[in-house]
């Protein structure tokens, strides 16, 4: 009777130390394997199991993703505004160029 016991109380700690693991696959989360490596991995540190339990009760909405996205559209709006600066900088250089020339021709005449 207490081997039965012992066992359902392993059972029973293995269940609740996979808790995160086993919501993030009953929701099917999109991390639902990572999810299991922290836990797995991290969850011991009970700091690691709230983490997976946290991550686990997340929506995966794609926080990165906009992220993501927001600084590739920052990094191309910069990009964008310095290829403009150089062609205004680059037409004025070639302006004052072309008149210093035309002005050395005058001279020479």
């Amino acid at each position: 009777m207490l081997q039965i016991l012992e066992g359902a109380a392993v059972i029973a700690a293995l269940t609740l130390y996979l808790i995160p693991s086993i919501e993030a696959d009953a929701r099917n989360h999109r991390d639902a394997f990572a999810i299991t490596l922290v836990n797995v991995l991290l969850g011991w540190t009970i700091v690691g199991w709230f983490a997976a339990r946290a991550w686990a009760h997340s929506r995966h909405n794609g926080l990165l993703p906009r992220t993501a996205m927001r600084i590739r559209g920052a990094a191309g709006h910069a990009t964008s505004e310095k290829l403009v600066q150089h062609a205004t900088l680059r037409t004025a250089l070639t302006r004052r160029e072309k008149a210093a020339r035309g002005g050395a021709a005058e001279q020479c005449s």
